[in-house]
C-alpha cells in the first residue's frame, strides 16, 4: 500500500502545526511589567528628603530584635528535637554553635 501523496507538509491537519504563543495579544493591561534593561528612558531621579535617621535606627533594632527570635527558634528546637533522646543540653550546645557559625559566615561576607 502507497502512502498518500499531499501538496502540504504540514504534519497538523489544519496546516499551521504547533503554536507555541496566542495568535493575538490578549486585550486589557498588560500582566507583566517590561523589563529595565529593554527601557531606553531612564528612571527619573529620586525627589525629596531623605529619609529620618530614626527610621534607618528602627529598622537595624527590628533586624536585631528579628535575628535574635530566629537564633532562639534554631536553639530551643535543637534542644527539643534531642529532648527526644533524653539529651536536651546537647541541643542547645548544637543550636548554639550553629547560630556561632551563622554570625561568622555573615561578618565574613559582609567584608567582601
Amino acid at each position: 500500500m502507497a502512502a498518500r501523496r499531499t501538496d502540504n507538509p504540514s504534519p497538523s491537519p489544519s496546516g499551521e502545526g504547533p503554536r507555541r504563543t496566542p495568535p493575538n495579544p490578549p486585550a486589557g493591561p498588560r500582566r507583566t511589567p517590561p523589563s529595565r534593561k529593554r527601557s531606553a528612558v531612564p528612571l527619573p531621579p529620586r525627589t525629596g528628603p531623605p529619609p529620618p535617621s530614626s527610621s534607618r535606627v528602627a529598622q537595624r533594632v527590628l533586624a536585631v530584635f528579628m535575628t535574635v527570635l530566629v537564633f532562639g527558634l534554631v536553639v530551643f528546637g535543637m534542644g527539643a528535637a534531642t529532648a527526644t533522646f533524653g539529651e536536651r543540653w546537647w541541643g542547645y550546645a548544637i543550636g548554639g554553635l550553629f547560630c556561632v557559625l551563622m554570625v561568622i559566615g555573615a561578618v565574613r561576607g559582609g567584608r567582601k
